[in-house]
């Protein structure tokens, strides 16, 4: 299926603005699967993704549509899909941000 993502691309100091990417992802597919394709498209795409992939690291924590929520473990259902950093964690560049603070709580990361 042919999925429109809309994410915010940014570096820390600089300016933020949302980039489209319009890829073809199998039925099924995660957040992080349309990362992987994202990423054939534009390799400088910052975001984690080599953790576990069970949902239980919370390596690939982001915003999608709107929500925390964690990229492995959230299927793509709808297009345009909106993905960001979580906001309230320090921001390493693009979707990529500092797990370190939300570890030390012991929170939740949904």
């Amino acid at each position: 299926m042919k999925v429109t993502c809309e994410i915010l691309r940014q570096n820390p100091g600089e300016p933020s603005r949302w980039v489209q990417y319009q890829v073809e992802v199998e039925e099924g597919a995660t957040v992080l699967d349309l990362l992987r394709s994202i990423s054939r498209q534009d390799p400088r795409l910052a975001y984690t993704t080599h953790h576990c992939k069970l949902g239980i690291c919370a390596g690939c924590l982001m915003v999608i549509d709107g929500r925390r929520r964690l990229a492995c473990r959230t299927l793509v259902q709808s297009s345009p899909i909106r993905l960001e950093p979580v906001a309230e964690l320090p921001l390493i560049k693009d979707l990529a941000v500092d797990l370190l603070p939300l570890a030390k709580k012991g929170s939740s990361p949904e």
